[in-house]
């Protein structure tokens, strides 16, 4: 096995196999498999005065494989597709129905295959970085779902104890092509002795979408004075939470915000999205101590929803258009 590993200025990249190992001067780390959709499978930081290393994402063990750890990348469309299928330029397309017991697809083509390192290396402006791609049009399980002319690539860097990643999809095809995308990273709910119930949550979002059998019916709720409403921090309590949010709040750069406060920790994840996403999901479900924030460019089901008239956020491309976008993580003290 071929080793090939960049250091500098007190950052290092190492490539081994399929996996890629970053680290930064603060002690940060990140592990990234890229056989099994180039997910970011750890990603662990040096808080200031501890010494030890925290994971900020679920690390893989045996009990939750697939994508059910780290940072799967979802796309060409984030969460589920109604039944699996939809219709584009007239043409109706069958996703496989991995969601069996809703009889839907959930969760793209690309968190599951191998991808390809494009390269690793260290500077001063990204710090430790990886960038790989997958081009759909190489893979033909994939183009008999989506047969569209799809390469997506992703730069993920380690720089000041944050871990940013910038996607790049480019419609290499002679027609136009639907999509969206998203993120499912898995935190972990609880760090230190506080109980689930008193973590606190943040998601900018003031409507969710109404859902039936958690697709989208194309209805949105306003979440002001409920239960629902998770812009102020409170306390995950007793909500079981798998909700769509949209209508989110934005900074003056148009970058929206989501995070996790640990009480017993003092500590405060933030998971930052640039302006292309329009969408947050979060999933705290009472059976796994786990918190995800999961950024989406459109809503659940957006290829279905805009043909049927509903704003859902569904990003089309036409021949030789880009779309990029970047989100990024960090774990600090309050």
């Amino acid at each position: 096995m071929q080793t090939h590993e960049t250091v500098g200025t007190g950052y290092s990249a190492t490539h081994s196999g399929d996996v890629v190992k970053l680290t930064d001067p603060t002690g940060a780390r990140a592990v990234i498999r890229v056989a099994e959709g180039n997910n970011v499978a750890r990603f662990q930081v040096h808080v200031a005065g501890g010494d030890q290393l925290i994971d900020v994402l679920v690390p893989p063990d045996e009990a939750n494989g697939g994508y059910s750890y780290g940072n799967p990348i979802l796309f060409p469309f984030p969460n589920r597709v109604k039944g699996g299928t939809y219709t584009f330029a007239g043409v109706q397309h069958q996703l496989d129905v991995n969601e069996t017991p809703r009889g839907n697809h959930i969760h793209g083509l690309v968190n599951r295959r191998p991808w390809r390192v494009d390269g690793v290396g260290v500077d001063e402006m990204r710090g430790a970085w990886q960038i790989s791609t997958f081009d759909l049009r190489a893979d033909a399980d994939v183009q008999r779902q989506y047969p569209f002319g799809a390469v997506i690539s992703i730069t993920t860097s380690l720089h000041g104890g944050h871990l940013t990643q910038h996607t790049i999809v480019t419609n290499h095809g002679t027609g136009a092509m639907p999509m969206g995308y998203g993120i499912h990273p898995w935190f972990p709910v609880t760090m230190g002795s506080s109980p689930r119930e008193a973590t606190q949550v943040c998601v900018p979002g003031a409507s969710i979408w109404e859902l039936d059998n958690l697709v989208p019916t194309g209805k949105r709720i306003p979440v002001q004075g409920n239960h629902l409403d998770l812009r102020g921090w409170p306390e995950i309590a007793t909500r079981e939470l798998d909700h769509v949010y949209t209508d989110v709040e934005r900074r003056a750069d148009g970058w929206t915000e989501a995070g996790v406060i640990y009480p017993d920790s003092g500590l405060r994840l933030l998971v930052e999205a640039s302006p292309e996403f329009r969408e947050w999901v979060i999933f705290a479900p009472p059976f796994r101590p786990v918190v995800c924030l999961e950024p989406y460019s459109g809503t659940t089901n957006a290829v279905n929803l805009h043909f049927e008239g509903v704003d859902a956020g569904l990003v089309i491309l036409e021949p030789g258009q880009v779309w990029d976008a970047t989100v990024r993580f960090s774990l600090a003290p309050r």
